[in-house]
C-alpha cells in the first residue's frame, strides 16, 4: 500500500530481486511493470530482513495455490502416522491448524492418549509439538509466501489454545519472528484482525522476556535483567534483538521521556529514559522495534550474571581475565549518561561481531552497565 501510494495503482505487476535469494537478506530491488515496460524502481534495505510484495490486493495466499495444497486439513488424517513414527510433511500437517478450536486439544487427548484420556501431557503431544517446532520455520528462505503461511498456521493454533498448549506453542511464534521480523509483522497485518495481531505480538514479547536466555544461551549475555527482588517472580530481561511491540516491550518499565529523530544510515531512532535505565532502538518498518543500546546505572540491574553493585573481582572471576578488555575511558555519549566520575571500564565484545558489553567501575564496584550494537562495527 505504501508503494502504491507513491508509484500509483495503475500498473500490471512487479518483479522483486532479493539479495542472495534469501528473505533473511535485508536488501531488495523491485521493478514495477506497466504495459510491458519498467515504469518504476524501488531499492529497499529492510534492515531486519527483506519482504517480497504481498499477494494480490494484500489478501492471504490460498493454500490451494501453494505447497500446502497436499493437506486434507484434518489433523486426524495425520496423527496416527505421527504416532507410528511415519513421516508427515510440514505442508500436510500445518494446514490442519487452521481448523483448530479450543475443543480440538481435548479431542486429541481422548483420541490418542491411551494412558489416561482425561490427563494432559499424553504421549501424543510429545509427538505433535516437536513436529510443529520443526515446521515453524521454512527450509525455503527464498519463498517468502511459504514462510508467511507457516506464520499464519502456527498463529491460528496459538489463538485456539490456552494453558499448557499456548505455552508450548509460544516459542514457535518467537522462532518465526526471529527468522524474519519484517515478514512476520507483514503476516500479522495480512492474516489476522487487529486484536489477534496484538495478542500474538504480546505473546512473542512476553516469551522473549522470560525465555530468551533459556532458548538462546549464547545470545542472552547481550541483555539486561531487571533488579531481582526477594520472594518475587523472575523479572525477565531485555535484549539486543527486534521486538514486535514498542517500548516498554511488554515490560513494566515507566517512560520518563522520549526522543525520536532520523539518521541517514539507520532511519528512525528512538531513545527512551526510564528508572536509571535507557533504551535506544530503531523502527525500520511498522511493527518492528530493534534495540541497539541498553544502559543501566545505580539500581542492581544485571547482565551476563553480573549486577550493578558487584565487586570488580567478581566481574573478573565471572568472565575470566582473557575475555575482558580494560578501558581507560568510555565514549563521550556514554559519559554524558553515566557521568564522568568513574575509574575505568571493562568491555567484552563478541568475536567477529558488533555487540559489546561494558561494565563501568567506580571504587572497585560495578556502577553501570551498557550493552551496545555498533551495527557497522563494534563500539568497544
Amino acid at each position: 500500500p505504501d508503494d502504491e501510494a507513491w508509484f500509483g495503482a495503475d500498473y500490471d505487476y512487479a518483479y522483486c530481486y532479493v539479495e542472495g535469494e534469501s528473505t533473511q537478506s535485508p536488501r531488495s530491488l523491485v521493478y514495477i511493470i506497466r504495459d510491458g515496460l519498467v515504469s518504476g524502481i524501488k531499492v529497499l534495505d529492510g534492515l531486519e530482513g527483506a519482504v517480497e510484495p504481498a499477494g494480490t490486493d494484500g489478501e492471504p495466499i490460498s493454500p490451494q495455490s501453494s505447497r500446502f495444497s497436499v493437506s486434507t486439513g484434518n489433523i486426524h488424517d495425520y496423527m496416527p502416522r505421527l504416532l507410528a513414527g511415519e513421516d508427515v510433511s510440514d505442508h500436510e500437517l500445518l494446514p490442519c491448524l487452521e481448523n483448530f478450536t479450543l475443543a480440538t486439544w481435548s479431542e486429541l487427548h481422548k483420541a490418542y492418549d491411551k494412558q489416561d484420556p482425561e490427563m494432559p501431557g499424553g504421549h501424543w503431544s510429545n509427538v505433535l509439538f516437536p513436529a510443529l517446532e520443526d515446521a515453524a520455520v521454512s527450509p525455503y528462505p527464498e519463498d517468502s509466501e511459504d514462510q508467511a503461511l507457516r506464520n499464519y498456521y502456527i498463529g491460528k493454533a496459538f489463538l485456539a489454545s490456552d494453558g499448557a498448549y499456548s505455552e508450548g506453542l509460544a516459542p514457535f511464534l518467537v522462532d518465526q519472528w526471529t527468522a524474519n521480523p519484517v515478514l512476520y509483522s507483514s503476516s500479522l497485518n495480512r492474516f489476522f484482525s487487529t486484536e489477534e495481531a496484538e495478542l500474538l505480538r504480546q505473546s512473542i514479547a512476553l516469551t522473549i522476556r522470560y525465555w530468551h536466555d533459556v532458548r538462546n544461551s549464547d545470545d542472552s549475555q547481550f541483555g539486561i535483567v531487571k533488579p531481582i527482588e526477594e520472594n518475587r517472580a523472575y523479572p525477565g530481561g531485555l535484549y539486543l534483538i527486534a521486538y514486535p511491540l514498542d517500548f516498554p516491550f511488554c515490560f513494566d518499565l515507566p517512560e520518563k521521556s522520549r526522543e525520536t529523530f532520523r539518521t541517514e544510515s539507520f532511519g528512525q531512532v528512538t531513545v527512551v529514559e526510564s528508572d536509571d535505565f535507557q533504551v535506544t532502538y530503531l523502527n525500520p518498518v511498522d511493527g518492528v522495534y530493534r534495540i541497539i543500546t541498553l544502559r543501566a546505572k545505580d539500581r542492581p540491574y544485571r547482565a551476563a550474571g553480573v549486577a550493578i553493585g558487584d565487586s570488580e573481582e567478581s566481574l573478573l572471576a565471572r568472565f575470566g581475565p582473557d575475555k575482558l578488555r580494560k578501558l581507560d575511558s568510555i565514549s563521550y555519549d556514554d559519559e554524558a549518561w553515566f557521568g564522568a566520575e568513574y575509574d575505568y571500564a571493562y568491555a567484552y565484545t563478541q568475536k567477529d561481531g558488533t555487540r559489546s558489553l561494558v561494565f563501568i567501575i567506580r571504587n572497585g564496584l560495578v556502577s553501570g552497565i551498557e550493552i551496545v550494537d555498533g551495527l557497522d562495527g563494534p563500539m568497544y
